[in-house]
């Protein structure tokens, strides 16, 4: 059975970053990488974390009330997810490549002109999963911001049959967030195919900080 709408948003805004919060209390966190987001922030300030659609919900709670702009779908799913994001201390700025981008790029452009992070996950907001959409590359390019791979992973944990295979920590869970190296793009390479490219090389790095995570805990990443 399907919740209606208005009963759904309101859970998510009011139950889901209470639920987000005291699920977090529990959790044991330990950080790897810490010195590459150290050397973005010294080479700009803020910065563009990459993340997977999957590792949403922990990341979430980990970077709770530090303020950055996620980016959002315009999707139904999307405003559930805002309503809880948001909650916990977030911005947020509604479109993708597809819907609303136009006006999300000029939302995200005034936003990392404030100084603020961005958070973006390149294969939402439905998918391929753990496969790099060009725009985050694309808003990299403009922003000429570094952008921090990041992932983590939790045991004991629940991942959801979902397409993204959504990650849910278990209560006193242990867990391994990772920060990859930062990497600037070349804001004058302006060809299709090395926007593609450039693409490939985030999805690559992005997969290996999740390999590390999951490995930490003991996970074949799949």
């Amino acid at each position: 059975m399907r919740l209606n709408r208005s009963v759904a948003t309101w859970i998510s805004e009011n139950v889901g970053p209470l639920f987000i919060r005291a699920m977090g209390v529990t959790l044991r966190t330990r950080r790897n990488g810490l010195e590459n987001l150290a050397r973005a922030r010294q080479e700009s300030g803020n910065v563009i974390y990459a993340f997977w659609h999957g590792r949403l919900l922990p990341l979430s709670y980990l970077h709770r009330d530090e303020g950055a702009n996620v980016l959002v779908s315009t999707h139904q799913d999307g405003e559930y997810i805002t309503r809880v994001i948001q909650g916990l201390g977030f911005e947020t700025s509604r479109g993708s490549s597809t819907r609303g981008g136009t006006a999300a790029l000029r939302d995200l452009i005034a936003t990392a002109a404030r100084g603020v992070d961005i958070a973006i996950t390149p294969d939402g907001p439905r998918g391929p999963r753990e496969c790099c959409q060009p725009g985050i590359v694309f808003l990299a390019r403009k922003l000429g911001l570094p952008v921090v791979p990041v992932s983590v992973c939790f045991r004991p944990s629940v991942r959801l049959k979902s397409w993204d295979r959504f990650m849910i920590p278990l209560p006193f869970a242990r867990g391994v967030e990772v920060y990859g190296e930062p990497v600037t793009y070349d804001s004058t390479r302006r060809s299709k195919d090395s926007l593609m490219k450039d693409a490939r090389d985030l999805e690559a790095r992005l997969r290996a900080v999740t390999r590390e995570a999951d490995s930490a805990c003991g996970y074949r990443t799949d």
